[in-house]
């Protein structure tokens, strides 16, 4: 768990650095560190609990001192405990999005106002928040992601580390505090370490030329904004001063990128522009070649020259190259799995009210009266759902005018709210996968296969409703309506043919009468069609058309409401066509190349661009 010390270390040695995210799979110990926080120093955590509420976290009006004076009185919040000790959150992918990004309004800024019904007011909150989550149950938006300063990534203990942690557990079960006394001295160290970075901090600095390179990581990766930059900045500082020195160094960068960049990574980079055609040497320009020298090519070599000659002796014809067989149905074993991405549109507005089955996708409010008490609101008409404590809350400032003898508060219509309750929703996912010919070269389909199965289980993990289409010859075929068995999807994954020619425009024709007609059935639920291809499509809906020119126009028409496009580029190797890219801009869908989905290919390409 090294880079989840290091990032704690440097956000309790520098009080630039205020937000640190510690994300690993379950049982990995998360909590375990960052609550350990608090033995280094005299900082004590705070935990916040997820099913905190905003009057809880923030502060609201203090409902006993408002009766009591008739008038509208502060009462502080979570927060105002926080200030100057540390933030702790467990889980912080099930919070509420819109009470966590102002929870970190109030970390980033240092201050908490408070904007609530007749309250207008403010107080400070110096503090460090560390959150932990479980990226495998639910992900956060870029936006929230990119305002955490840190975020480090616990990987799988392995067989000698679970060895040594068993036995510790065990000497720490028979005798807490003689185990306790046995590791003071390691705990006395990293509290003087990080005492000792604190004071070297101000004095610590960083040249141009790592500055620059900073700059050109975080272009690389695709970080938008500036908050990467200044999160490396000050990351590898606090990495110099707790190494002792005062001024950063090239490793200091190293580190500081596995810590501030992959939870800032882009998957929507602009295209690299084309290479410039290299220019001809300046003395070669103009010049023409002399009027005896002979034009004709150099002659090929004596192998080459008699394989020739053995050509024009036969009149056989020369040998089919090997890179299709020539047969209508081939049939591929599924490639390598790996983890997937959050490849869904996270920014996307979520319904305004759901009756969709629950699902570990996103929150939204729901429409039949289950689900979380989020907030309070003035009802619309008559309510069956009271929020009883904000009802109080409205009529407390009111009392002393609606004073009676024989009730303890009097509550009026107009102080009547109602609860908000929101859930997680699950989505329907249409696979929508390109099984001609094309995908048999090179064994591509083995590769797509593997990554449609990839996305299958991640979806299954999400409790998400998956379905499967595929168009190869001239037909698009449903061979897997919406379902929520994985077991039924990957049997007809294994046993879907490839070969024929490609009928994308069928395809799309086919997806667009089927999604409208399902988005009709199941208001509020997130719909989404995954287009597998390379974008190359070869049979035209109308006799004479050109098939690709059909496609590229029936992708600026197809508009179905509620429903979202992603494009998964299956082209690869060279040359490769920007069909698919294409495709994908007309429909205004998310695109990816098939590589794109591999989360792990992500350090190996930073490692890559550092050494660069």
């Amino acid at each position: 768990m090294d880079d989840g010390k290091r990032a704690i270390e440097c956000a309790l040695a520098n009080p630039s650095i205020r937000t640190v995210l510690i994300r690993g799979g379950e049982g990995s110990a998360k909590t375990t560190l960052a609550r350990s926080s608090g033995s280094i120093g005299s900082r004590r955590v705070i935990n916040c609990p997820l099913n905190v509420t905003d009057e809880q976290l923030f502060g609201g009006l203090d409902i006993e001192k408002t009766l009591k004076s008739g008038r509208p009185e502060m009462q502080k919040g979570l927060l105002s405990r926080a200030d100057g000790n540390i933030l702790y959150i467990d889980d912080v992918n099930l919070m509420d999005r819109a009470m966590l990004s102002g929870l970190l309004d109030c970390v980033l800024t240092g201050t908490v106002k408070v904007e609530r019904g007749p309250i207008s007011a403010s107080y400070p909150c110096n503090t460090v928040l560390i959150a932990t989550m479980n990226p495998e149950d639910s992900d956060l938006s870029d936006h929230l992601l990119d305002r955490f300063d840190l975020c480090a990534y616990v990987p799988p203990t392995d067989d000698g580390q679970k060895r040594l942690i068993l036995t510790r557990n065990a000497e720490f079960s028979r005798d807490p505090e003689s185990f306790c006394r046995m590791y003071s001295s390691e705990t006395e160290e990293e509290r003087l370490k990080v005492e000792k970075a604190e004071k070297i901090l101000p004095i610590v600095t960083i040249s141009d030329e790592l500055v620059s390179v900073i700059s050109e990581l975080c272009v690389k990766v695709g970080a938008d904004g500036i908050r990467g930059d200044l999160a490396m900045v000050q990351c590898a500082k606090s990495l110099a001063a707790l190494h002792g020195r005062d001024e950063v160094m090239k490793k200091d960068v190293e580190e500081a990128s596995v810590l501030c960049l992959p939870h800032r990574r882009s998957f929507d980079q602009p295209p690299p522009p084309p290479p410039e055609p290299p220019e001809p040497p300046e003395d070669q320009e103009d010049e023409e070649p002399p009027e005896d020298q002979d034009q004709e090519p150099p002659e090929p070599p004596e192998q080459e020259e008699e394989e020739k000659d053995d050509d024009r002796e036969d009149d056989t014809p020369p040998p089919e190259p090997p890179e299709l067989p020539d047969l209508e149905e081939m049939m591929f074993e599924i490639g390598r799995e790996f983890r997937v991405i959050d490849y869904l549109d996270k920014n996307e507005r979520l319904p305004a009210r759901t009756k969709t089955r629950k699902g570990r996708r996103a929150m939204a409010v729901s429409a039949d009266g289950t689900g979380r008490y989020a907030r309070s609101r003035i009802p619309d008409g008559k309510t069956q759902d009271i929020a009883f404590d904000a009802t109080i809350r409205a009529a407390a400032p009111y009392q002393k005018v609606r004073h009676s003898d024989n009730l303890s508060i009097v509550i009026e219509k107009q102080d009547l709210r109602e609860k908000v309750r929101e859930r997680r929703s699950g989505c329907t996912l249409l696979f929508l996968v390109d099984a001609s010919g094309s995908l048999g070269v090179r064994r591509r389909m083995s590769t797509v296969k593997g990554a449609i199965l990839s996305m299958l289980r991640d979806s299954y993990v999400k409790r998400d409703r998956i379905g499967l289409m595929a168009f190869r010859r001239d037909s698009a075929d449903m061979i897997l309506p919406p379902t929520k068995s994985v077991e039924y999807s990957y049997k007809r994954l294994e046993e879907l043919p490839t070969g024929g020619k490609t009928p994308l425009g069928e395809a799309l024709s086919r997806v667009n009468d089927y999604m409208t007609s399902y988005a009709r059935c199941h208001i509020g639920e997130r719909c989404y069609v995954i287009l597998v291809t390379d974008g190359r499509a070869n049979v035209p809906l109308q006799p004479g058309a050109d098939a690709n020119e059909e496609v590229q126009k029936m992708a600026e028409d197809i508009k179905i409401p509620h429903v979202g496009w992603i494009v998964v580029d299956a082209g690869m190797g060279f040359p490769h066509f920007d069909n698919a890219q294409k495709l994908a801009e007309k429909m205004g869908a998310k695109y990816f190349k098939l590589e794109d989905l591999d989360a792990d290919r992500f350090a190996q390409g930073v490692k890559a661009a550092i050494e660069s």
